[in-house]
């Protein structure tokens, strides 16, 4: 099983880089973790074409794979169900890609194309923090899923 997170931006303040290798230390051996980086769009005419042209190298990493989309007005779910929503991707696709875009968001027809639109938080949360979150989120899952201590009730 293949878990790949694709994000859009700069990199992030030491710190948060950290925090997110501290949760890729963590992952089980049978998951294989891919995280690619892809740069914002300094230079572009509007918003939409900065999306639009973020998409296009977003779509050359999910290589025909199921993707969920983090956006603000996606489906918010609890830890424990979106522990069963993951072993349900898991289980249709051999590779899940997680997509995070930048400070500007993603562009609507990658959002339209999506497994799933899923949200972290009803609140705004900057997108470098949304990785960290999303790291210790999947982490949890797993621990959900194998029955280990680090989620507690």
């Amino acid at each position: 099983m293949k878990i790949r997170i694709i994000t859009v931006g700069n990199k992030p303040d030491i710190w948060l880089q950290d925090g997110i290798k501290s949760y890729i230390k963590k992952f089980p051996n049978f998951t294989k973790l891919e995280w690619v980086e892809i740069k914002s769009e300094k230079k572009f005419s509007s918003i939409e074409n900065k999306k639009k042209e973020e998409a296009q190298r977003i779509k050359a990493h999910i290589k025909g794979a199921g993707y969920i989309c983090l956006d603000e007005r996606g489906t918010s779910f609890s830890s424990l169900n979106f522990s069963s929503k993951l072993q349900n991707w898991l289980q249709n696709f051999p590779t899940i890609t997680f997509v995070i875009g930048g400070a500007d968001g993603l562009d609507s027809q990658l959002l339209k194309e999506s497994i799933e639109n899923i949200s972290l938080s009803k609140m705004t949360l900057p997108h470098h923090t949304v990785k960290l979150i999303l790291i210790e989120q999947i982490f949890r899952a797993f621990s959900i899923l194998n029955n280990h201590p680090y989620h507690r009730e």
